[in-house]
């Protein structure tokens, strides 16, 4: 992960000049930008491995930076951490509904925050290399109308792909791995996140959301994922 260039955006300059320098400590080279139209800007130029994105932003806010980069086809596939206080639980679901792969809320650790980027960045690295294999038959999982292609990373219902998010793809193919059987809340944050991973249990509830909307299963009785109150979740 070295030489990973890190977009750090935030109207705090101190904030930023922090997270720089120990990024760079740690071998990423961080890009600072103080603005939503700058980091729109320098995605596109720049191309980063990874974007830090505060939401409280001068000019453009940081839901709309995601929205607008989540939409553009030469940004949608780089992974974005955003960053938000304690009370922007509600900017936090809609985040991670336009596209974001996780986020961190402030005041935050420098250690926290760099196993957080590991982590994301790790998951988009085993994509890649996913995706450059051939594909076999035994890279498919399917139920009902639903076909997960394991190889491309493509999701099928009735023959329509159905645009998910990494982490959206990765929680329905655990679930369908899973066929039947009752995952709870933390052991799906383990098979999606990693061991490691200090992700709120609420997260799971706010991607399971948005891919029953993706897949127009929004009415109980659900079609696809169950709840199972109290514990998580379940496909059958």
């Amino acid at each position: 992960m070295v030489n990973k260039k890190i977009l750090i955006v935030d109207d705090e300059k101190n904030i930023v000049e922090l997270i720089k320098m120990n990024l760079e400590r740690d071998g990423f080279q961080g890009i600072p930008v103080y603005t939503g139209e700058d980091a729109i800007t320098k995605a596109i130029s720049l191309q980063p491995d990874l974007i830090l994105l505060d939401l409280m932003l001068p000019d453009i806010d940081g839901l709309e930076v995601c929205r607008i980069l989540k939409y553009n086809e030469e940004t949608k596939d780089i992974p974005i951490i955003m960053i938000t206080a304690k009370s922007e639980e509600s900017d936090k679901v809609i985040g991670l509904g336009l596209g974001a792969d996780d986020y961190i809320t402030k005041p935050f650790g420098i250690r926290e925050l760099e196993a957080r980027i590991k982590t994301v960045l790790r998951r988009y690295k085993n994509t890649s290399i996913l995706k450059e294999k051939p594909k076999k038959s035994t890279d498919t999982l399917m139920l009902k109308d639903l076909v997960i292609d394991i190889s491309t990373y493509e999701v099928t219902k009735d023959g329509i792909e159905i645009d998910l998010t990494l982490t959206e793809f990765k929680i329905l193919k655990v679930l369908m791995e899973n066929h039947n059987r009752v995952m709870d809340r933390e052991n799906l944050i383990k098979k999606v996140f990693g061991d490691e991973a200090k992700t709120d249990t609420r997260t799971i509830d706010v991607h399971i959301l948005n891919i029953r909307k993706k897949l127009g299963d929004t009415k109980e009785p659900y079609q696809y994922i169950e709840t199972i109150r109290g514990i998580g979740y379940r496909i059958k």
